[in-house]
């Protein structure tokens, strides 16, 4: 029996039983000589899932909404394939709810479409299909999904900041919040009143796991901001390498469905920046103080020789960043008084985390920006969400307010049924049905 390279595991919680309980299912028993790429595939909808009952949250009207949508999408997928053949594989169909999603001041419920397909392999002595219990090709379409898949790896430079080793301290490293002050009431202002800098989202942040197709990276960010075209991440394979009889490439295809003519994010400027820092730098400087009053107070009672050069270090940290917080201030006001409109008005495109973690680098990329994107420097160019795309939407938690498709597939010599697949859904799926989906 062929091997499986790697395991995907999805997981739902069943919590209703508004169907019945998923029945199992065997590839058809015929005859079949090392491959079973041309044997009849098997299909089952959202009532025959693998994963047992669907499962929404929700009141009533807001379960029908959800399930309305799904079931909507579902018969889109099946209209695309009413002249295509499938084979080799089966490809079950499930419904899923996720954790909501927050664009803006408003909440809207994540939940969607999944048909995952499981490949036939050629029993060794049997010589009869057998289904295998992962699948590798997946399509999903995700309602009101999350804009940004890397957390705050890729945030440019705020949250964290470390010092380097010296004569009388240690190298340092320091993690606090840049949404809101640390304290008893963190979880709630973090929620209602969140800093402008921890809404940006750079285009490093759009494409992380959805491309990594350097020589093409804005026009890629473009794609997904635009809803235009698909963009797509290489998981085995490259898009520059050479294609042979014998490559294998597994790539993630990402599609945005947005509203027409509205793009998603809008640059912000290099004056907002400037003037969201100034906001920044005082939740920095009490979140960092918090920090590092937090380390004293659990090492107090310790005294060994390590301990007492820790607090030597943080004390000499409190005294060295309250440097920093001044000259930083300083050097963005000056900047806000002295620039011109022009250059004020330009687009904000920053030197990226890893240039800015460290407390003298920081200080010294405070103000500082670049005229386009350069990968070798780790610039980002900063967005947010633009208010145009979210004042035309409905207060409906289930509303669609912007789709992802992805469609993961593999190309070999043995992949067929993968190939096919996708080629089917590239020319007859209709995206355009999916956007009306969002009036």
């Amino acid at each position: 029996m062929k091997k499986l390279v790697s395991i995907v595991v999805f997981t739902i919680a069943v919590v209703c039983t508004c169907f019945s309980q998923s029945k199992k299912i065997t590839a058809p028993q015929v005859p079949c000589n090392n491959s079973a790429d041309d044997v009849a595939g098997i299909y089952t909808n959202h009532n025959n899932t693998k994963y047992g009952p669907v499962s929404l949250k929700g009141n009533a009207a807001e379960k029908a909404a959800m399930m309305k949508n799904l079931i909507a999408i579902e018969q889109l997928e099946e209209s695309s394939r009413k002249d295509f053949k499938l084979t080799g594989c089966a490809a079950r169909v499930s419904f899923a709810q996720r954790d909501k999603s927050n664009y803006g001041k408003n909440v809207y419920a994540r939940y969607g479409y999944q048909l995952g397909v499981y490949p036939y392999v050629c029993h060794v002595t049997e010589h009869v299909p057998k289904i295998v219990d992962e699948y590798r090709t997946v399509l999903r379409v995700d309602i009101n999904p999350d804009l940004v898949n890397a957390g705050a790896a890729l945030r440019p430079g705020t949250g964290n900041i470390s010092f380097d080793k010296t004569a009388t301290t240690l190298m340092w490293g320091y993690d606090f919040p840049a949404d809101a002050l640390l304290g008893p009431n963190y979880e709630k202002s973090r929620m209602s009143n969140s800093s402008k800098v921890s809404k940006y989202i750079s285009e490093s942040n759009l494409l992380a796991g959805r491309s990594n197709a350097y020589k093409s990276y804005h026009q890629d960010f473009l794609k997904l901001n635009n809803g235009t075209g698909f963009v797509e991440n290489y998981m085995a394979g490259s898009p520059y390498d050479k294609v042979t009889e014998n490559s294998y490439r597994r790539i993630d295809r990402h599609y945005f469905i947005t509203k027409p003519g509205i793009p998603l994010l809008i640059p912000v400027t290099r004056k907002q920046y400037l003037q969201d820092m100034l906001e920044y730098f005082e939740i920095e400087k009490a979140n960092f103080n918090f920090t590092v009053d937090e380390s004293l107070k659990n090492s107090a009672a310790n005294n060994s020789d390590f301990a007492l050069k820790q607090k030597q270090t943080w004390q000499a940290h409190k005294a060295a960043y309250s440097q920093h917080y001044e000259a930083k201030k300083a050097r963005v006001k000056d900047l806000l008084a002295s620039k011109t409109e022009a250059w004020l008005t330009s687009p904000a495109i920053v030197a990226g985390n890893n240039a800015t973690q460290d407390a003298k680098n920081r200080l010294e990329q405070t103000g500082v920006f670049y005229e386009a994107e350069d990968r070798d420097k780790n610039i980002f160019a900063l967005y947010v969400l633009n208010p145009a795309y979210l004042n035309t939407t409905s207060g409906t938690t289930t509303k669609p307010i912007l789709m992802e498709v992805q469609f993961r597939y593999e190309l070999s010599k043995d992949k067929g049924f993968s190939e096919r697949l996708i080629t089917n859904f590239s020319k007859n799926f209709d995206m355009e049905a999916l956007r009306k989906m969002l009036e």
